[in-house]
């Protein structure tokens, strides 16, 4: 599915989680492009987590066991909406709505995503509501792809930084002031950030990309800089990763309990300058 509004080209995969295969502004890749023939989610375009955001230490989550899919690590990462079709509800040539209904105890939920380009950019608008009857912890985030050279710096606020174990799960909080760093201070990084402003700053081959987060998008980002590939992932979601089973440290960022009915809902934002 293709959107677009003057400078601005998107194409969506519906039947793969509803991800980005390509972000373009003016001509230029804002997102790494999705090789010829590769399917998502992958490290690159840019996917979606839901209902829970990176990883949860062997799965656990409200009683209940999720499929392991980083064996090396006994985790469970990046949630279940990234391998499944979503429906396309409407579609026009700068705005689409797409919705994924899923049952998968313990969860039960209707996500809708409204995606639209307009002069300023690209906004992404999401509702996560629970349709069961028992209370549920749910969890939602972003997860792009930028390139990384020599020239990316990264800048951001946020009051609190996590350390990780081995196998990328929070240990403990130290107070920061954010990043505000070139590609030397990135390299290595999977890290969450609590007490972000909502606005991150990247500087990137393509340009500066400004990613601004509301709503329950803005709890917290997750940055994520490989030694081995030349790419960062700057990542907008609602909780701590594996907060559920590290209730004193997920109090900084927990997964919110729904009741049926309820919702998660937030909004981001991506420019180009």
């Amino acid at each position: 599915m293709k959107l677009h509004h003057r400078d601005w080209q998107a194409l969506i995969c519906p039947e793969q989680g509803a991800a980005f295969s390509s972000l373009q502004w003016c001509g230029r890749d804002v997102l790494v492009p999705t090789p010829e023939g590769a399917r998502h989610p992958g490290s690159h375009g840019a996917f979606w987590m839901l209902p829970w955001a990176n990883r949860l230490d062997g799965g656990r989550t409200a009683g209940h066991a999720m499929p392991i899919n980083r064996a090396a690590e006994d985790t469970a990462i990046h949630g279940l909406a990234r391998d499944l079709p979503w429906e396309v509800v409407s579609a026009a040539s700068e705005h689409a709505v797409l919705q994924q209904r899923l049952t998968f105890a313990p969860f039960d939920y209707t996500a809708r995503l409204a995606v639209s380009l307009d002069a300023d950019g690209l906004l992404m608008e999401m509702e996560l509501r629970h349709e069961g009857a028992a209370p549920v912890p749910y969890g939602m985030g972003w997860h792009p792809w930028f390139t990384r050279s020599a020239a990316t710096s990264l800048h951001l606020k946020a009051t609190q930084r996590a350390k990780h174990t081995a196998r990328g799960l929070p240990e403990s909080f130290t107070p920061c002031t954010g990043i505000a760093a070139h590609e030397a201070g990135l390299i290595g990084l999977d890290n969450f950030f609590a007490g972000w402003h909502g606005v991150t700053r990247l500087i990137t081959p393509a340009g500066i990309i400004t990613l601004t987060a509301t709503g329950d998008f803005a709890a917290g980002v997750q940055v994520y800089a490989p030694p081995a590939q030349p790419v960062i992932c700057v990542e907008p979601v609602s909780h701590m990763p594996d907060a559920p089973n590290r209730t004193a440290l997920g109090a900084a960022a927990p997964m919110r309990l729904l009741a049926m009915g309820q919702s998660l809902r937030g909004t981001i934002r991506l420019t180009v300058a």
